[in-house]
């Protein structure tokens, strides 16, 4: 097949082949990206019961969207040929790498950590993967990373069927074919043909980690029927038995996993993955017990150990001296402080000894500002204020916290100082950031003297970074913005104060670092330089004690960067995951510095409500439509109601994907690694409009529903933001900062002259079923309540329909307009009838809503993103390096 082409993937090469099918590499020539093809055995979806089972099974593992799983793009038939299309991961299968010692111990299970994750995420979602082996194990080019492969392919083979074939088979281990490596890896309740759960998969991985260690299978034998038989009855040879090295604890890892009785082994893979962590960091620092046999084998070195334990002692002294040795330890993050509700913004004493953060209490309804002592005791309350107290930042003096406090967004935020142990706060300044506030973090000067902050330089002009002056309040602009920048924020000066680094915001949610140097008595001393590209959206710069590096939180890790200029960012190993707002504590003597930031994971999904009429109230509780394991959000419905367009995190970067309305069928369109959002349907449901920063700002971009190359459609270097179609499919709405602030254009579709539409400020526009009206939010903030205003589309004044409108969560129906609405920790769904002018609650108790609203074109449908679950913790890492 070579050579040939299937619907739109043109054949490369052959991967591989099994009993599941023949795998190639194929080229996606829409999406101009390389992918893989499993053309399955016509014998085995031939059945259509046991082709729709397997099609079912197949769409939910398309959502297991994990760094190790390899990601099922779409299921597709084409000449009478059915076919899977993946993701193409290149690398050779563990079947190939393990050698006949094994790969040692450390490797082992670094890799099986991994496996295990895979496969806690697979079992979470409720799909067992049935099939665990090394030929299913794909470890990457980069010899650092495997893959799991096959999520949901094995039920096209029944156990039942998999373990009689199995039984009957009479071919030795040593040859060649699926059902021998199957066989082997089978747990005994799935070689009887008995059901079976996540505990089967717990088993097979067992035999799959002893062959890691050992190089050798754990039951062995001349044929499938011997091999079986031994599964069934015999227990395995001990892995210390082949390696010494092996220790017990990890023995008993293996050995636990391998146990008959399903209710005797791990109970769950997550459990599993713990476990192994545990193990895989004491293996790491050489601190899992010995093997008697292996403590007997060296007990003549204690002798030579002995004999030169004075040299040895002199160098070790010298080894702790010197700062420049690195240890070995992997580091490891533990909580903090194990607290409910939400925590944010950890800031270290001038010792390091205690953390002052913002918490929301164990009520999570008020945010305040805490001050913890490691290792001891509850965390001192030092702010009661009813506002939100956010962003503390201890003084490097050690007298003040500074942080922010606000009673919503949009308003004007207070700058304030507050003694570490409680007492008479200290108001500073007012702040009054526009569009959404991203003054996440305050800087303090070395000196302690002021302290950076960001605010407006006025209407219409981008955020800057001031220092505020302790002593007399006066305000310094430290940085000079120009459009099409959104703002400058989250500040840090170096602790040898000659550098400011920064955030600069091209538009809403995308920018990059940068690094301004400093001149005396904060004076600006050049101009800023990128530190970080565009396609990485870094937040939060912190310094390193000695001033040579900064760390930073993006893509849901943490980073590090050299500011000399040389080298790119590099994630932190061993810690960081989910992780925000990184903060360094200074050394001490014996002591390195503490590593504080808080873990950050949140899983959103696309919800539905379902109503009998347009504005009337819904006919059932919201339901999920559309999730997975990662970020699903901002779903848009096609003209025809039955296909959705929506943004989503499974392929482990935001991109626009496409599927029914059920979610079933997702396929991604773009692969951009460029935060594309805000995906929406031409009216002929042949183009899907969205924005991007592919060239750093935001810009309106357009692809083709059915996936293809993607075209910048506005090319400007401003802020263009939040498309919609005209009804007509000429021209396309959106929100930009051209003129220096936002206001609503548009633009032709084929291209040509963007045209002002507002005469003020606008975030959003949506024209009306009948093509007369443009309605548009008046705001400059993505995410908070704004006036609603209406003018025709043929042109005239503008006139207030309504207010309290979230900015970016409406749409309008024939009579009227759907929108979100946040009310005392929980959100409704209103809908404002046109005719009567009056408000109707559609659906009440929604939780966290995200960004995002739509109806189905007959208004009976609305989809809005939820944030379904959430982790919030306050993570220490002892002895950064």
């Amino acid at each position: 097949m070579i050579g040939q082409t299937l619907d739109r993937y043109r054949i490369e090469s052959k991967l591989g082949e099994g009993g599941m099918g023949v795998v190639y590499k194929a080229r996606d020539t829409h999406l101009d990206r390389s992918v893989a093809l499993k053309v399955l055995p016509q014998e085995k979806v031939s059945d259509p019961e046991r082709k729709q089972r397997f099609v079912q099974e197949a769409k939910a593992a398309s959502a297991l969207n994990h760094p190790n799983i390899v990601t099922v793009h779409d299921i597709r038939t084409h000449a009478g040929v059915d076919f899977i299309v993946m993701e193409y991961a290149g690398g050779r299968t563990l079947d190939h790498l393990i050698p006949a010692k094994g790969l040692g111990i450390g490797q082992s299970l670094r890799f099986g950590v991994q496996i295990a994750d895979a496969l806690a995420s697979a079992h979470a979602a409720g799909i067992i993967h049935r099939d665990v082996k090394p030929s299913n194990i794909i470890v990457t080019d980069t010899g650092d990373r495997v893959k799991v492969l096959d999520f949901g392919l094995a039920k096209l083979f029944d156990s039942a069927d998999r373990a009689a074939e199995a039984r009957t088979q009479t071919t030795p281990l040593t040859g060649v074919g699926m059902v021998v490596g199957t066989a082997a890896y089978m747990s005994p309740e799935q070689a009887e043909g008995r059901e079976v759960d996540a505990r089967s998969d717990i088993f097979s991985f067992g035999v799959l980690l002893y062959e890691m260690v050992t190089g050798h299978r754990p039951f062995a034998g001349e044929s499938n029927l011997a091999v079986l038989a031994k599964i069934l009855n015999e227990d395995p040879t001990p892995p210390s038995a082949l390696v010494p090295l092996v220790s017990p604890d990890v023995e008993r890892a293996i050995l636990r996993c391998l146990r008959k009785d399903p209710a005797r082994r791990y109970q769950t893979m997550a459990d599993l993955k713990v476990a192994l962590e545990d193990l895989a960091t004491d293996s790491a620092a050489g601190l899992t017990a010995q093997t008697p046999a292996v403590q007997a084998s060296r007990r003549w070195r204690w002798a030579l150990a002995a004999s030169v334990l004075i040299v040895m002692v002199i160098a070790y002294a010298g080894w702790r001296a010197s700062p420049s040795q690195e240890s070995v330890t992997p580091m490891r993050a533990l909580p903090l402080a194990s607290l409910s509700g939400v925590t944010r913004s950890p800031s270290f004493s001038p010792d390091g000894n205690q953390v002052a953060f913002a918490w929301t209490g164990s009520d999570g309804n008020n945010p305040d500002v805490y001050v913890q002592q490691i290792g001891a005791g509850a965390p001192l309350r030092l702010t009661t204020n009813a506002g939100n107290d956010y962003s503390p930042m201890w003084s490097p003096d050690g007298r003040w916290i500074a942080f922010l406090r606000g009673e919503g967004e949009g308003r004007q935020h207070e700058l304030r100082l507050v003694p570490p142990l409680g007492g008479p706060e200290r108001k500073l300044t007012e702040i009054q950031p526009r569009g959404f506030l991203r003054a996440v973090t305050l800087a303090w000067c070395p000196d302690s003297t002021c302290v950076v902050v960001t605010d407006s330089i006025g209407d219409g002009q981008p955020d800057a970074l001031f220092a505020v002056l302790l002593d007399t309040g006066e305000r310094r602009q430290l940085t000079q913005p120009q459009d099409p920048v959104f703002a400058d924020s989250d500040p840090a000066i170096s602790p040898d104060g000659k550098w400011l680094a920064f955030r600069r915001e091209v538009a809403p949610f995308t920018g990059e670092l940068m690094l301004l140097p400093l001149g005396r008595e904060l004076t600006t001393a050049g101009e800023p330089r990128p530190l970080t590209p565009n396609e990485l959206p870094a937040y939060a710069p912190r310094w390193t004690p000695d001033s040579a590096e900064i760390l930073f939180s993006a893509k849901g890790a943490l980073w590090r960067l050299g500011i000399s200029g040389e080298g790119t960012p590099e994630r932190l190993p061993f810690v960081g995951e989910d992780g925000a707002t990184p903060i360094l504590s200074n050394p001490q003597a014996g002591r390195r510095s503490r590593l504080a930031y808080v873990r950050i994971y949140t899983d959103a999904n696309i919800w539905r409500i379902d109503t009998p009429a347009p504005g009337a109230p819904a006919s059932s509780p919201p339901r999920v439509a559309i999730s997975s394991t990662r970020r699903d959000a901002i779903a848009m419905i096609a003209p025809d109601g039955h296909q959705v367009a929506f943004t989503s995190m499974r392929s482990g970067e935001n991109e626009i994907w496409r599927s029914d309305v059920s979610g079933a069928g997702a396929v991604q369109l773009t692969s951009m690694a460029a935060n594309p959002g805000w995906p929406v349907w031409s009216p002929t449901g042949d183009q899907i409009a969205f924005h991007s920063n592919p060239d750093g700002n935001g810009d309106v971009i357009l692809v083709p529903a059915e996936g293809g190359k993607p075209r910048n459609l506005t090319a400007h270097p401003a802020t263009d933001v939040f498309p919609t179609f005209s009804g007509d499919g000429r021209w396309v709405y959106f929100s930009s900062s051209r003129s220096g602030q936002s206001m609503i254009w548009k633009i032709p579709v084929s291209g040509g002259a963007a045209v002002r539409v507002s005469a003020g400020l606008g975030m959003m526009a949506i024209e009306s079923p009948d093509g007369a009206y443009l309605y548009y939010t008046e705001s400059t903030n993505s995410n908070s309540p704004a006036p609603l205003l209406r003018m025709p589309v043929a042109g005239g004044p503008a006139i207030k329909i309504t207010d309290g409108v979230n900015s970016t969560s409406f749409d309008v129906v024939d009579g009227g307009i759907y929108y979100l609405e946040r009310v005392a920790g929980d959100s409704r769904l209103q809908y404002f009838d046109l005719a009567s002018r009056k408000t109707i609650t559609v659906a009440a108790s929604l939780g966290n809503v995200d960004f995002g609203l739509d109806a189905s074109p007959d208004g009976r449908t609305i989809l809005f993103t939820r944030v379904d679950s959430s982790v919030n913790d306050l993570m220490l890492v002892e002895n950064f390096q």
